[in-house]
């Protein structure tokens, strides 16, 4: 299991502020460049929900489908609890600047969990796709804010949205090409909700460059 490690007031309040300046995704004080074994990542476009382009790799929380260790926490005064816990595994379409989206969202983790990716109803049934920027806030600071929408399991398809939070992820690379995406901060537009995570990347050859 990761340790839970919060940022430093000054990153954290920057990385809120960025977002809040910035919606619907952050953007970040320093450029990034995203490429995939030397060759620059394409536009990313969506066209009916349908998202195309860029590079493309996975995310998987840690254990995988297996072993759920998202947790959502909710927080009330100096309380806290464990609402839900799930795993949690997208894939990111994403351009050379470090925009993007995660699709194909699969949560899992059963009556732990009780979650589901947002989505519409019939006859389209799509499942919507959510909001990745990766940046440099500081020097040699790379952080990513996730903007995720999760609706109840039980609900149905095209149900009221349960949680829509812009995730601040700090972006750590801790051997070559091998990119980990951890979350340990409030959602930043509702800091009584909490989503605890820690994502390893499959593809290493995808390379984040600081310009």
């Amino acid at each position: 299991m990761f340790t839970r490690r919060k940022l430093s007031p000054l990153v954290t309040a920057t990385i809120i502020t960025a977002i809040a300046v910035a919606a619907p995704c952050a953007s970040a004080t320093s450029a990034v460049e995203v490429t995939d074994e030397d060759t620059h990542c394409t536009e990313v476009s969506v066209t009916d929900h349908i998202v195309s382009g860029g590079c493309e790799f996975s995310a998987a929380s840690e254990g995988g489908a297996a072993a759920p260790s998202v947790d959502l926490l909710s927080h009330s005064g100096s309380s806290e609890f464990l609402f839900s816990r799930c795993s949690l595994i997208f894939t990111i379409h994403m351009d050379e600047e470090g925009h993007g989206y995660a699709t194909d969202q699969q949560v899992g983790g059963g009556g732990i969990c009780g979650l589901a990716p947002c989505d519409e109803a019939a006859p389209s049934h799509a499942q919507l796709s959510w909001e990745i920027q990766i940046g440099e806030f500081f020097a040699d600071h790379q952080a990513a804010s996730l903007r995720l929408c999760l609706r109840a399991a039980s609900a149905g398809e095209g149900q009221a949205v349960f949680i829509n939070c812009a995730m601040i992820l700090d972006v750590s690379e801790p051997a070559l090409h091998e990119y980990e995406f951890t979350n340990t901060q409030p959602c930043a537009e509702n800091a009584s909700a909490e989503l605890i995570g820690h994502w390893t990347l499959d593809d290493t050859s995808i390379e984040i460059i600081h310009l």
